[in-house]
């Protein structure tokens, strides 16, 4: 049954009707809606629409004084005096008016202290309880003696109360029983899969229900896991998906942690890159690096891609013995640095990059890089067709791996990971696909992806962030967590829901991740990082090799 006539059959039968459901199911919009139908289905004439004067939001500083009646300050008397609250003064006019019926909209009912705020109306409000109105007076019916006024009270049968109640909203009390009693409750859905294409196509047109396609889609998939999961109070409302124009003026940026490497790598002398993340650096101006070797056991080291290498001129085309060392040029924000030494590290069974070279000037490299520059960083080489390095520093260290460990697949690339140590946890580090690095950097957003990526991003999943924290389901969330969490609550089934949705949202370049630990846990959205879409989407890797960084990082 249509939604506005199920609620206009509840309103005739109870007087007093609640929309209860999740937010965003547009339990206020039925309002119009149960409006324009209720002459056709009634019989007469609606002089109240539940809008404008004959609606009223509750919060919890919501008085019987200003619902009611009560003692309210008077300017222009200088003195309190008594008022008609906002439901008694649409009382009277309904009172006025016996021929025609007053439809009153309480928007967010549960989010006042109800009993408090209605006091002597609960007596009153019930059909049974009701009296006729005939133009002064309300003759028959229950009768309350009010507070301030001290004048008998009863309520009239041609007001009808519409309340709205968000049924995810853990942060407010329940109604009690004998409010609950005195309405009749009606569930909104939120509308899903062609029900939900078909209404954004006549409220806003083809167009627009083109745009969110996929999240139509994918927003139906979502309820129905939060459904199976979490109860029918924690899907997430249709209305989030009405009224998204195209973006007007500019669109957002993808994120991209590479842009500064991109265009380093663009030069027409780069041959090749390779990279590794650093954690705090060795000797006491922190300009000691330690590099990853290669294992028996077949772990590719990262040692091996310096070589050939070559210093003011001079080249190197492999390892020297490992009593000595090797010399190398690098390039770092414009100036070159001769003589670095790779060598081996004497307190472990890994090498060291020694960032002591000097300018042609004399400068010497520790000076560019004083402060710690180098901690904490991603480590990027380029290398040069004349075997020179250039050095380029990749801050927000996370996203960056992710990206890099992206470009690093294919016939071109590839990535590894230390083995995580006393000395601290395990570090990635591989080499470049100079292709795919090129082409991840290529991907824009036009205005309709930006729309909808940005209902997502700022709107939706915020939401759905909050539903599951209210609930103490944030490991459903995350894809490292979700599996125990499913597996828990007997949800296994949803799973491939659950993998449908992550794949979408990182086609929008976007993900919900974990972050903080203990009291301080929470979740996030954050952007993917260009071109780092499978670093998402795809399991873990089991992380049981062994390595031989012993590391001092």
């Amino acid at each position: 049954m249509e939604l506005a006539l199920e609620t206009i059959r509840v309103l005739r039968r109870f007087k007093n009707a609640v929309l209860e459901g999740p937010p965003g199911t547009g339990k206020s919009h039925v309002v119009a809606a149960v409006a324009d139908a209720w002459e056709a289905e009634t019989g007469r004439p609606l002089a109240g629409d539940g809008r404008g004067r004959y609606a009223i939001t509750l919060h919890p500083n919501t008085t019987y004084e200003e619902f009611v009646e009560g003692l309210r300050y008077d300017d222009e008397k200088a003195s309190f005096v008594r008022k008609d609250g906002f439901l008694r003064d649409v009382i009277s006019r309904a009172i006025a008016a016996p021929e025609s019926d007053f439809l009153v909209l309480i928007d967010e009912l549960n989010r006042a202290n109800v009993p408090k705020v209605f006091g002597d109306l609960l007596l009153t409000m019930e059909s049974s309880k009701r009296g006729t109105p005939n133009g002064t007076e309300v003759v028959g019916g229950m009768q309350v003696t009010l507070p301030y006024s001290g004048q008998l009270f009863s309520m009239p049968s041609n007001l009808y109360l519409l309340g709205t109640m968000n049924t995810s909203d853990r942060s407010i009390a329940p109604l009690d029983s004998a409010l609950r009693r005195r309405f009749g409750f009606v569930r909104v859905e939120p509308l899903i899969g062609d029900a939900l294409r078909a209404q954004i196509v006549k409220t806003d047109g083809r167009e627009a229900a083109d745009r969110v396609e996929r999240s139509i889609e994918q927003l139906t998939n979502l309820n129905e896991a939060l459904r199976r999961c979490l109860g029918p109070n924690a899907m997430l409302g249709h209305s989030y998906l009405f009224g998204v124009a195209a973006t007007e003026g500019s669109v957002a940026d993808l994120n991209d942690p590479l842009a500064e490497l991109r265009q380093a790598a663009s030069k027409p002398t780069v041959t090749g890159a390779f990279w590794l993340e650093a954690r705090k650096l060795d000797g006491g101006s922190h300009t000691q690096l330690g590099l990853p070797d290669s294992t028996p056991g077949g772990k590719r080291g990262i040692i091996d891609s310096f070589y050939p290498m070559a210093s003011n001129g001079v080249p190197k085309m492999s390892r020297s013995t490992p009593d000595t060392h090797d010399n190398l040029e690098i390039t770092f924000e414009g100036e070159k640095y001769l003589d670095n030494l790779i060598r081996p590290n004497p307190s472990g069974n890994n090498h060291k990059l020694y960032y002591q070279g000097q300018s042609a000037s004399g400068e010497p490299f520790s000076a560019a890089i004083s402060g710690f520059r180098l901690d904490n960083k991603v480590h990027v080489w380029l290398r040069h067709s004349d075997h020179t390095f250039e050095l380029i520093l990749i801050d927000n260290v996370g996203q960056a791996v992710k990206a890099l460990k992206a470009i690093s697949i294919g016939p071109d690339g590839w990535h590894e990971e230390t083995r995580a140590s006393q000395h601290g946890p395990a570090r990635p580090y591989g080499v470049i696909d100079l292709a795919k690095l090129k082409e991840t950097g290529e991907a824009r957003r036009d205005v309709d992806e930006d729309a909808e990526w940005m209902v997502w991003r700022y709107a939706i999943l915020p939401q759905l962030i909050d539903t599951a924290m209210q609930v103490g389901a944030s490991n459903l969330l995350t894809k490292e967590t979700r599996q125990a969490w499913l597996e828990s609550a007997k949800a296994s089934d949803t799973g491939d829901r659950w993998a449908a949705f992550d794949d979408f949202l990182a086609s929008l370049s976007i993900a919900i991740v974990e972050e903080g630990h203990g009291l301080t846990r929470g979740l996030s959205v954050i952007d993917i990082p260009a071109g780092a879409i499978s670093e998402y989407t795809s399991p873990e890797e089991p992380d049981d090799a062994e390595d031989d960084d012993d590391g001092d990082q």
